[in-house]
């Protein structure tokens, strides 16, 4: 699988992160899951992924990924990154890798 670099807008940070539909491959005949994510930190995530069982929409991040971008600070603007070579280590278990781009706009608003 490729990276995936996203810069957020106004649905990404209110209601749900949509991915590409061919960011999951893998994902076949399921339509929700629990993904784990491990952010620059260190600490690991879990966001809900969802795929309509009628196949007609893109996969999306809900659950934790409000408070993710609660406790990070996110806004429209900002970008995110998913590198998904999944990992496995021993505390997290297999995890995909997240980081943050703060947008320039974001950096100047303090």
């Amino acid at each position: 699988m490729e990276n995936f670099t996203k810069k957020l807008d106004s649905t990404d940070v209110q209601r749900r992160l949509t991915l590409p539909e061919n960011f999951l491959k893998d994902f076949q005949g399921e339509h929700e899951a629990n993904l784990k994510f491990k952010d620059e930190e260190g600490q690991v995530w879990t966001f809900r992924c969802r795929v309509s069982p009628r196949g007609s929409s893109k996969p999306a991040l809900s659950g934790d990924w409000f408070s993710f971008v609660r406790k990070k600070g996110l806004s429209t603007g900002d970008v995110i990154v998913i590198i998904s070579d999944k990992e496995k280590d021993v505390a997290a278990g297999e995890h995909f890798k997240i980081k943050i781009k703060k947008s320039a706009s974001t950096h100047h608003q303090n």
